[in-house]
């Protein structure tokens, strides 16, 4: 069992629309605080931020008769209007659900049957969906509404229907079981593992959450946002960490690599928050050369593990620390990354208040230094899945531990260090190996980019086998081939992880919308190489092409 060494730190217990807007702040209340990337002329202030939610809050009350725990469901793009619409609903105590959108119709359908919205907020670029949707959970078009100031097909701006009045809702006052117990967002898993499921997220784990972080930076220091507004991450950071810092958050609305470095070089971006693709890019591409983003002072990768050498690159042509964060939907805050933790290519040690122990299958505990799956205990994880007993009473054990399904180990030291997702575990007869053992090895070859390592079945061998999907930086001529870069990881790797699968060189790994690496894809496909859009496009569709034949060795 392992505890935080962390100084306790006593959350109080207010609300979050407490937490962010009401207690003392360094921040003036004239500061901006939410930008528009593409329009930075439309911005809010702590203060206007602060009027339009109470005003849009008792809107929801007045034509919408939202109260205690209903549910407003937001599935849009980024937009400036998005923490309004975010915080709004629970100064009442009504509930917001995040549904992403991006990810099909049927999904926007499944996600908002889930959690049964008595009203919609959507955007032109989903409004098909979510009239679907609204139609399956027997909403009328009336409880649709859209962001912007123009109706759409019939559909009303939000802002003509709810912010058409000058008197600004009282924030409801909750008992301290309230705050612990009472939904006020559901943001959704992703689905990687399974079904994707709800979850809840309270005001007291909101709140400890933001008590739990060392300030970022100061105020004004200048973050950019491009990851959708629907994820954890962004929920966590974006809508409340800094906004309780008081940085200027400059909100992309449409996200591409190129338009990343434009954004960061015209608003002089100084924080980032990144996945590892991005970071490899910022790493290696010659298109960085191209802008000047010596303004940046700080960044995390978030989303998925990134390797050591990837960081060592961005390290050395960046000059600035780049922190390798772990969290999930269920767990928005439970190791703490450092300047040491950087040095040790550890994810951290544990926040204050955390308790973790790491379980072999049979649910015992491993020694130090072995590898187990991290199981959790602490004031940031979720109470459970929305309207799914059967799932939460699965994911914690009877200690009260949430079980992870993420692989580490921990040093003598007490720093964690992640190594798979259980699922991603390559079988090699009696071997059980990790892909990043694999993939740290082949990262390092100079012309490597990118890689993802994933067990191929080979009924001969009645096993897996290790087999490795590749993306090579940028150059004008691609001089290594894959037969290349079997042997040079077969070279440095042991005899059990060498890639008898062979090398698969691709133009981009396929990815979901959140930024994650598509191993299932790539498993799924696995006579077919997969040709996916260029590093700058958006995700699409993976287009299969002629098989090579594997290279055995």
């Amino acid at each position: 069992m392992y505890y935080s060494s962390q100084p306790t730190v006593v959350s109080p217990e207010i609300t979050l629309f407490e937490a962010l807007f009401e207690q003392n702040t360094i921040t003036p209340e004239d500061n901006k605080l939410f930008i528009d990337c593409d329009q930075p002329e439309h911005y809010f202030t702590r203060k206007s931020l602060k009027q339009e939610i109470l005003i849009f809050a008792q809107g929801l009350k007045d034509v919408y008769n939202i109260g205690f725990g209903d549910v407003v469901a937001i599935c849009a793009p980024n937009h400036l209007d998005w923490p309004v619409a975010l915080h709004a609903p629970h100064v009442i105590g009504a509930i917001t659900a995040s549904i992403r959108n991006g990810e099909g119709d049927e999904n926007v359908v499944k996600d908002s049957a889930t959690v049964n919205p008595k009203l919609i907020i959507a955007h032109k670029d989903t409004l098909c969906a979510v009239r679907m949707a609204a139609k399956h959970v027997g909403l009328q078009d009336t409880h649709i509404l859209v962001f912007g100031d123009q109706s759409i097909d019939g559909i009303r701006p939000f802002r003509s229907v709810l912010m058409n009045h000058s008197t600004p809702a009282v924030p409801v006052k909750l008992t301290p079981q309230e705050l612990r117990t009472m939904p006020i967002f559901l943001y959704y898993t992703s689905g990687t593992t399974g079904t994707k499921k709800s979850v809840i997220l309270t005001n007291l784990l909101m709140v400890s959450m933001l008590n739990s972080k060392d300030p970022c930076a100061s105020p004004t220091t200048r973050y950019l946002s491009y990851a959708k507004n629907a994820h954890a991450s962004s929920l966590m950071l974006t809508m409340t960490l800094f906004v309780k810092e008081g940085q200027e958050i400059y909100l992309m609305k449409d996200f591409s690599f190129q338009a990343l470095c434009e954004a960061v070089q015209k608003h002089k971006i100084q924080i980032l928050v990144i996945q590892p693709w991005v970071a490899a890019a910022l790493a290696r591409e010659p298109l960085v050369d191209n802008y000047d983003i010596s303004s940046l002072t700080l960044a995390y990768c978030a989303g998925s593990a990134l390797d050591p050498m990837t960081m060592a690159r961005f390290k050395e042509r960046h000059k600035i620390a780049l922190y390798n964060v772990y969290g999930m939907t269920e767990v928005l805050s439970a190791l703490k990354a450092t300047p040491e933790s950087i040095e040790r290519n550890a994810v951290g040690v544990l926040c204050y208040g955390y308790s973790a122990k790491l379980v072999d299958e049979n649910g015992n505990e491993v020694q130090d230094g072995e590898v187990g799956e991290i199981c959790l205990k602490g004031h940031t994880i979720t109470p459970g899945y929305y309207n799914n007993p059967a799932a939460t009473a699965a994911a914690f054990d009877e200690e009260g531990f949430f079980h992870c399904g993420d692989l580490f180990k921990v040093d003598k030291d007490g720093y964690f260090y992640y190594m798979s997702r259980i699922k991603d575990v390559i079988k090699y007869y009696s071997y059980h190996i990790t892909p990043p053992e694999i993939e740290d090895v082949l990262i390092t070859h100079p012309e490597v980019s990118e890689c993802c390592a994933v067990g191929h079945y080979v009924e001969d061998m009645a096993t897996e086998v290790p087999k490795a999907f590749v993306v090579l930086s940028y150059s004008e001529k691609k001089s290594v081939t894959e037969e290349e870069l079997v042997e040079y990881a077969n070279s440095r790797l042991p005899e059990q992880m060498r890639l008898r699968g062979g090398v698969v060189i691709l133009s981009e790994l396929p990815r979901s919308p959140l930024g994650k690496v598509q191993r299932n894809a790539l498993r799924h496909q696995m006579g077919q190489p997969m040709k996916v859009d260029p590093l700058h496009s958006s995700l699409g569709l993976l287009t299969p092409l002629p098989s090579p034949t594997p290279v055995i060795k």
